[in-house]
C-alpha cells in the first residue's frame, strides 16, 4: 500500500512541475493574442486599465497562468523600487536557509552584530527570524528612514524581541549584512546569479543597484533596486509557482509557504492584513488570498495563488508620483471584476512585445536610406551605405532618440491618426 501511495505522489508532483513550467514565460513573456479566450474580455478590462491611468501608475501587468493578459504604459523603464527591495531579499534568505547554511533561530549575540549606538543584552538576543517579522525589538536608527518611521520608532528597550510589530528599517538592512556573512558574496551579485539570471529578467542590471549608506545613523547601508514591470512579474511569478523555475526549485515551496504567511496583523481584533517574513499579506482586500511586495507610494509585486495570478503597478516616484492604496485595492478589484471565466486550451499566445520593436523597419531621413532593428533596449541604424549607429531612447521624450557618437538627437515622425511615417528628422 505504502509503495502505491509514493508512485501516486511522484506522479502527481511530475505533474505539478510540469504544469508550472508550461507557466514559465522563457526569454520573453507571452502575451494572449486575444484576453477574452483566457477568460478576460477586453471591453471589461478597459475600465480598470482607464482607472490605473487615472490613479496615477506609470504602468501595470497583469499575469495569468504564466501569460500577459494586459499591460499599460513603460512596462520596461526601470523604476526605482522602493522597499520591495525588503521581498528580493526574504527570497534571498530562503536559499540560504533551504540550504541550512542559515539557521533562524541564531540571534544578533551569536552573530557577533553590533551597531554605532551599540546595542543592549536584551536587543542582542533578536534572531533572525525576529528581524524577518519586523519584531526585532532593535530601535536603534537605520539608514533611509523616513521622517514618519523615525518619529514612530518606539524607545529602545521598550519590547522585548520577538514581542512587537515595528516596520523597521535596521532589521531590513541588517538582515542584508547577516546574508552577507554567511554568503561570501557581494549582495546584489548574489541575487543576480541566484534570480535574476535563472528567471531570464531582461532588463536587470547591476548598474541599477546602490548601497545607501548613512554613517551616522548606522553601519548598515539599505540597498536600492531600480527594476522593470515585466522583471518584477518574473519574481512574483517565482512564489507563485511555489519557488520552481523551468524545472529547477529556486526557493524550496516550504520557504515560499513560510515567509508569505501571516506572523503580524496590523489590527489584532480585525485580522484582516498583515505581515510575514519582509512580505505583506492581504493588504489588498480580503475576498482573495493575497500577499504582496510593496514599496513606496504603492509600486506593488501582488500575487494571488489561489487565482494563478500576478498583478504588478509602477509608479513613478522619480517625479513624486503616488498611489493611494485604497485606489490599487480598488483596481485590483477592477480586474478581478473583469474575469468572466476560465482560460480556453486553444487560448493563442505572442511574445509580448517591446515598446521599441514598433521602430524596426526602412526609414528616410538624416541616414539617408536605412533600416532600423532593435537591439536590446536600443536601436541599431544601418544605412545603404553600411554606416551603423545606435539610437537610445531619451527618457520622458516621446519618438526622440540620442544617436551615439554623432551626438545628435533624432525623432521619428508620426502621421495625424498616431501612425509613425518613416521618416526622421534632427531635433535641438
Amino acid at each position: 500500500m505504502n509503495y502505491w501511495r509514493i508512485i501516486l505522489s511522484l506522479f502527481t508532483l511530475i505533474l505539478f512541475i510540469g504544469d508550472l513550467n508550461s507557466q514559465n514565460p522563457g526569454q520573453r513573456w507571452q502575451m494572449y493574442v486575444d484576453p477574452a479566450e483566457a477568460g478576460w474580455p477586453k471591453e471589461k478590462l478597459q475600465a480598470a486599465k482607464a482607472f490605473a491611468e487615472e490613479m496615477g501608475s506609470a504602468a501595470f501587468l497583469i499575469v495569468h497562468d504564466g501569460k500577459v493578459v494586459d499591460y499599460w504604459g513603460d512596462i520596461e523603464r526601470r523604476f526605482l523600487c522602493h522597499s520591495i527591495r525588503k521581498s528580493f531579499l526574504s527570497g534571498l534568505m530562503g536559499v540560504y536557509v533551504d540550504q541550512g547554511i542559515i539557521d533562524l533561530s541564531t540571534s544578533l549575540q551569536e552573530l557577533g552584530i553590533d551597531d554605532i549606538q551599540k546595542l543592549t543584552s536584551q536587543e542582542k538576543q533578536a534572531t533572525i527570524a525576529d528581524l524577518l517579522k519586523a519584531r526585532s525589538g532593535v530601535y536603534h536608527p537605520a539608514a533611509a528612514e523616513t521622517d514618519i518611521m523615525a518619529a514612530r520608532r518606539p524607545e529602545r528597550g521598550s519590547h522585548p524581541p520577538g514581542t512587537f510589530f515595528y516596520y523597521n528599517n535596521w532589521d531590513f538592512n541588517a538582515l542584508r549584512h547577516i546574508i552577507m556573512l554567511h554568503s561570501n558574496k557581494d549582495f546584489y551579485q548574489d541575487f543576480k546569479e541566484r534570480f535574476a539570471d535563472p528567471l531570464q529578467m531582461e532588463d536587470f542590471r547591476l548598474a541599477d543597484t546602490h548601497y545607501f549608506l548613512e554613517a551616522d545613523k548606522s553601519q548598515f547601508p539599505a540597498y536600492t533596486f531600480r527594476m522593470s514591470a515585466r522583471d518584477m512579474a518574473r519574481f512574483g511569478q517565482l512564489y507563485l509557482q511555489e519557488g520552481m523555475w523551468n524545472g529547477e526549485q529556486i526557493i524550496s515551496r516550504e520557504w515560499v509557504a513560510e515567509s508569505t504567511q501571516t506572523y503580524s496583523y496590523l489590527d489584532t481584533v480585525a485580522k484582516g492584513p498583515g505581515y510575514g517574513y519582509l512580505w505583506w499579506t492581504n493588504m489588498y482586500g480580503t475576498k482573495r488570498t493575497n500577499y504582496s511586495a510593496r514599496g513606496l507610494r504603492e509600486h506593488a509585486i501582488i500575487i494571488y495563488p489561489e487565482e494563478n495570478v500576478v498583478l504588478v503597478n509602477r509608479v513613478n516616484t522619480f517625479m513624486g508620483n503616488s498611489v493611494s492604496k485604497a485606489d490599487l485595492t480598488k483596481w485590483t478589484e477592477m480586474i478581478f471584476a473583469a474575469k468572466s471565466g476560465p482560460a480556453q486550451t486553444t487560448a493563442k499566445i505572442t511574445p509580448l512585445p517591446h515598446k521599441l520593436d514598433q521602430y524596426s523597419g526602412p526609414y528616410v531621413g538624416i541616414f539617408g536610406e536605412t533600416v532600423i532593428t532593435r537591439a536590446g533596449d536600443r536601436l541599431l541604424s544601418n544605412n545603404n551605405q553600411g554606416a551603423r549607429f545606435y539610437l537610445y531612447p531619451v527618457l520622458g521624450s516621446e519618438d526622440i532618440f540620442f544617436i551615439e557618437d554623432l551626438e545628435l538627437k533624432v525623432k521619428f515622425l508620426r502621421d495625424e491618426e498616431g501612425n509613425l511615417t518613416g521618416k526622421t528628422q534632427v531635433v535641438y
